[in-house]
Protein backbone atom coordinates (compact mmCIF):
# COMPACT_ATOMS: atom_id res chain seq x y z
CA UNK A 1 0.00 0.00 0.00
CA UNK A 2 1.28 3.57 -0.83
CA UNK A 3 2.88 4.38 2.02
CA UNK A 4 1.08 8.24 1.45
CA UNK A 5 -2.26 6.73 1.84
CA UNK A 6 -0.75 4.52 5.29
CA UNK A 7 0.35 7.69 6.62
CA UNK A 8 -3.43 9.34 5.84
CA UNK A 9 -5.06 6.65 7.63
CA UNK A 10 -2.85 7.15 10.56
CA UNK A 11 -3.42 10.36 10.91
CA UNK A 12 -6.97 10.32 10.28
CA UNK A 13 -6.52 7.42 13.16
CA UNK A 14 -4.95 9.81 15.21
CA UNK A 15 -7.41 12.49 14.52
CA UNK A 16 -10.30 10.59 15.91
CA UNK A 17 -8.51 9.59 18.74
CA UNK A 18 -7.58 12.50 19.96
CA UNK A 19 -11.66 13.34 18.78
CA UNK A 20 -12.68 10.63 20.99
CA UNK A 21 -10.70 11.30 23.89
CA UNK A 22 -11.48 14.98 23.85
CA UNK A 23 -15.40 14.05 24.03
CA UNK A 24 -14.59 12.09 26.95
CA UNK A 25 -12.72 14.76 28.42
CA UNK A 26 -15.52 17.12 27.65
CA UNK A 27 -18.38 14.47 29.07
CA UNK A 28 -16.12 13.77 32.15
CA UNK A 29 -16.07 17.60 33.27
CA UNK A 30 -19.79 18.33 32.29
CA UNK A 31 -20.97 15.21 34.29
CA UNK A 32 -17.92 16.83 37.43
CA UNK A 33 -19.76 20.21 37.09
CA UNK A 34 -23.23 18.56 37.52
CA UNK A 35 -21.97 16.70 40.47
CA UNK A 36 -20.40 19.95 41.68
CA UNK A 37 -23.28 21.77 41.34
CA UNK A 38 -25.87 19.24 42.58
CA UNK A 39 -23.42 19.18 45.96
CA UNK A 40 -23.45 22.53 46.24
CA UNK A 41 -27.22 22.89 46.35
CA UNK A 42 -27.09 19.95 48.62
CA UNK A 43 -25.02 21.79 51.15
CA UNK A 44 -26.66 24.88 50.86
CA UNK A 45 -29.94 23.12 51.60
CA UNK A 46 -28.12 21.66 54.44
CA UNK A 47 -26.76 24.96 56.03
CA UNK A 48 -30.50 25.99 55.52
CA UNK A 49 -31.56 23.22 57.83
CA UNK A 50 -28.57 23.63 60.71
CA UNK A 51 -29.44 27.12 60.82
CA UNK A 52 -33.09 26.58 61.58
CA UNK A 53 -32.07 24.11 64.12
CA UNK A 54 -29.26 26.11 65.79
CA UNK A 55 -30.82 29.78 65.33
CA UNK A 56 -34.49 28.80 66.42
CA UNK A 57 -36.06 25.31 66.92
CA UNK A 58 -33.38 24.08 69.66
CA UNK A 59 -33.00 27.47 71.65
CA UNK A 60 -36.87 27.81 71.58
CA UNK A 61 -36.61 24.10 72.77
CA UNK A 62 -34.73 25.00 75.21
CA UNK A 63 -36.57 28.00 76.93
CA UNK A 64 -40.24 25.71 76.18
CA UNK A 65 -38.72 23.32 78.51
CA UNK A 66 -36.55 25.52 81.04
CA UNK A 67 -40.58 27.11 80.84
CA UNK A 68 -42.27 23.89 81.51
CA UNK A 69 -40.14 23.01 84.59
CA UNK A 70 -40.86 25.93 86.32
CA UNK A 71 -44.49 25.79 85.70
CA UNK A 72 -44.35 22.30 87.15
CA UNK A 73 -42.99 23.59 90.49
CA UNK A 74 -45.72 26.52 90.07
CA UNK A 75 -48.99 23.99 90.06
CA UNK A 76 -47.69 21.58 92.92
CA UNK A 77 -49.81 23.10 95.11
CA UNK A 78 -52.26 24.61 92.86
CA UNK A 79 -56.36 23.06 92.95
CA UNK A 80 -56.91 20.36 89.40
CA UNK A 81 -58.99 23.03 87.43
CA UNK A 82 -56.51 25.79 88.41
CA UNK A 83 -55.44 28.10 84.86
CA UNK A 84 -52.69 30.39 85.80
CA UNK A 85 -54.40 33.00 83.11
CA UNK A 86 -58.02 33.20 84.16
CA UNK A 87 -57.09 33.20 87.47
CA UNK A 88 -55.06 36.30 87.49
CA UNK A 89 -57.60 37.70 85.81
CA UNK A 90 -59.95 36.80 88.37
CA UNK A 91 -58.53 35.74 91.37
CA UNK A 92 -61.26 35.68 93.30
CA UNK A 93 -62.42 33.19 91.82
CA UNK A 94 -62.71 29.71 94.01
CA UNK A 95 -62.28 26.28 92.77
CA UNK A 96 -63.52 22.82 93.63
CA UNK A 97 -66.13 21.38 95.38
CA UNK A 98 -64.71 23.22 98.63
CA UNK A 99 -64.63 26.38 97.10
CA UNK A 100 -60.95 26.79 97.74
CA UNK A 101 -59.48 30.56 97.14
CA UNK A 102 -56.00 30.67 96.05
CA UNK A 103 -53.65 33.26 97.45
CA UNK A 104 -50.02 33.62 95.39
CA UNK A 105 -47.11 33.26 97.83
CA UNK A 106 -43.85 34.87 97.17
CA UNK A 107 -42.45 31.64 96.01
CA UNK A 108 -45.80 31.60 93.20
CA UNK A 109 -44.52 34.92 92.34
CA UNK A 110 -40.83 34.59 92.06
CA UNK A 111 -41.65 30.85 90.19
CA UNK A 112 -43.83 33.27 87.90
CA UNK A 113 -41.68 36.16 87.39
CA UNK A 114 -38.79 34.01 85.77
CA UNK A 115 -41.41 31.78 83.80
CA UNK A 116 -42.09 35.54 82.69
CA UNK A 117 -38.75 36.38 81.89
CA UNK A 118 -38.08 33.49 80.00
CA UNK A 119 -41.62 34.39 78.07
CA UNK A 120 -39.43 37.80 77.13
CA UNK A 121 -36.85 35.99 75.38
CA UNK A 122 -39.01 33.39 73.60
CA UNK A 123 -40.85 36.45 72.05
CA UNK A 124 -37.67 38.52 70.75
CA UNK A 125 -36.84 34.31 69.20
CA UNK A 126 -39.91 34.26 67.70
CA UNK A 127 -39.77 38.30 66.52
CA UNK A 128 -36.27 37.69 65.27
CA UNK A 129 -36.11 34.38 63.99
CA UNK A 130 -39.14 33.17 62.85
CA UNK A 131 -38.35 34.43 59.13
CA UNK A 132 -35.98 30.73 58.97
CA UNK A 133 -38.97 28.56 59.30
CA UNK A 134 -41.26 30.24 56.62
CA UNK A 135 -42.37 27.22 54.89
CA UNK A 136 -42.93 25.07 58.21
CA UNK A 137 -46.48 24.94 57.77
CA UNK A 138 -47.08 23.64 61.24
CA UNK A 139 -45.56 26.82 62.28
CA UNK A 140 -46.86 29.57 59.81
CA UNK A 141 -50.73 28.26 59.20
CA UNK A 142 -53.77 28.99 61.45
CA UNK A 143 -53.07 26.12 64.14
CA UNK A 144 -55.25 23.34 64.00
CA UNK A 145 -55.08 21.54 67.68
CA UNK A 146 -54.60 17.92 67.46
CA UNK A 147 -57.29 15.78 68.56
CA UNK A 148 -55.69 15.46 72.59
CA UNK A 149 -55.58 19.22 72.43
CA UNK A 150 -58.69 20.37 71.31
CA UNK A 151 -60.30 20.62 75.16
CA UNK A 152 -59.15 24.05 75.44
CA UNK A 153 -60.74 27.15 73.64
CA UNK A 154 -57.91 28.19 71.56
CA UNK A 155 -58.15 31.45 69.76
CA UNK A 156 -59.58 31.08 66.23
CA UNK A 157 -57.21 31.29 62.72
CA UNK A 158 -53.87 32.22 64.30
CA UNK A 159 -50.55 30.55 64.18
CA UNK A 160 -49.37 28.27 67.01
CA UNK A 161 -46.73 30.87 67.45
CA UNK A 162 -48.76 33.69 67.01
CA UNK A 163 -50.90 32.14 69.86
CA UNK A 164 -47.63 31.39 71.83
CA UNK A 165 -46.56 35.35 71.69
CA UNK A 166 -50.26 36.25 72.53
CA UNK A 167 -50.56 33.77 75.77
CA UNK A 168 -47.29 35.41 76.76
CA UNK A 169 -48.38 38.85 76.57
CA UNK A 170 -51.53 38.32 77.66
CA UNK A 171 -50.15 36.76 80.80
CA UNK A 172 -48.05 39.04 81.60
CA UNK A 173 -49.94 41.57 81.74
CA UNK A 174 -53.16 40.15 84.08
CA UNK A 175 -50.02 39.24 86.33
CA UNK A 176 -49.02 43.52 86.51
CA UNK A 177 -52.28 44.10 87.21
CA UNK A 178 -52.94 45.91 84.02
CA UNK A 179 -55.62 43.28 82.56
CA UNK A 180 -58.35 42.42 85.18
CA UNK A 181 -61.67 40.21 84.68
CA UNK A 182 -62.74 39.90 81.37
CA UNK A 183 -62.18 35.69 81.73
CA UNK A 184 -64.57 34.77 78.99
CA UNK A 185 -62.91 37.36 76.76
CA UNK A 186 -58.68 36.52 77.04
CA UNK A 187 -59.86 32.47 78.14
CA UNK A 188 -58.40 31.46 74.64
CA UNK A 189 -55.26 32.51 74.76
CA UNK A 190 -54.24 29.48 77.03
CA UNK A 191 -51.25 28.27 76.41
CA UNK A 192 -50.33 26.35 73.74
CA UNK A 193 -49.13 23.37 75.24
CA UNK A 194 -49.18 21.10 71.80
CA UNK A 195 -46.19 23.44 70.98
CA UNK A 196 -43.85 21.25 72.83
CA UNK A 197 -44.08 18.16 70.89
CA UNK A 198 -44.57 20.40 67.51
CA UNK A 199 -41.44 21.76 68.13
CA UNK A 200 -39.15 18.21 69.27
CA UNK A 201 -41.01 16.79 65.64
CA UNK A 202 -39.61 19.78 64.14
CA UNK A 203 -35.95 19.35 65.27
CA UNK A 204 -36.58 15.37 64.67
CA UNK A 205 -37.48 15.80 60.86
CA UNK A 206 -34.50 18.51 60.69
CA UNK A 207 -31.73 15.81 62.07
CA UNK A 208 -33.09 13.41 59.68
CA UNK A 209 -33.05 15.61 56.73
CA UNK A 210 -29.81 16.85 57.23
CA UNK A 211 -28.50 13.07 57.68
CA UNK A 212 -29.94 12.71 54.16
CA UNK A 213 -28.11 15.64 53.33
CA UNK A 214 -24.96 14.33 54.29
CA UNK A 215 -25.54 10.86 52.56
CA UNK A 216 -25.81 12.34 49.08
CA UNK A 217 -23.06 14.51 49.70
CA UNK A 218 -20.81 11.50 50.19
CA UNK A 219 -22.51 9.99 47.04
CA UNK A 220 -21.64 13.32 44.65
CA UNK A 221 -18.41 12.77 45.64
CA UNK A 222 -17.50 9.32 44.62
Amino acid sequence: MDARIIGSWVAFGGTMIVAALTLWNNYNIREDSKKEQKRLRLVETKLKHQQKLSEFYIPLRHYLENSKTLFKIFMKDKPERFRTLTYLLNPSQKYGDENINVLLNENDKSILAKVFEIGEKIEDLIYNKSYLIGDDNEFVKAYSPREKYKDLPYEKDMTILSLLISHIVVIRLAYDGKLIGSTAKFEGFVFPNEINIRVDEAIKKLNTKIGECEALIQNTMM
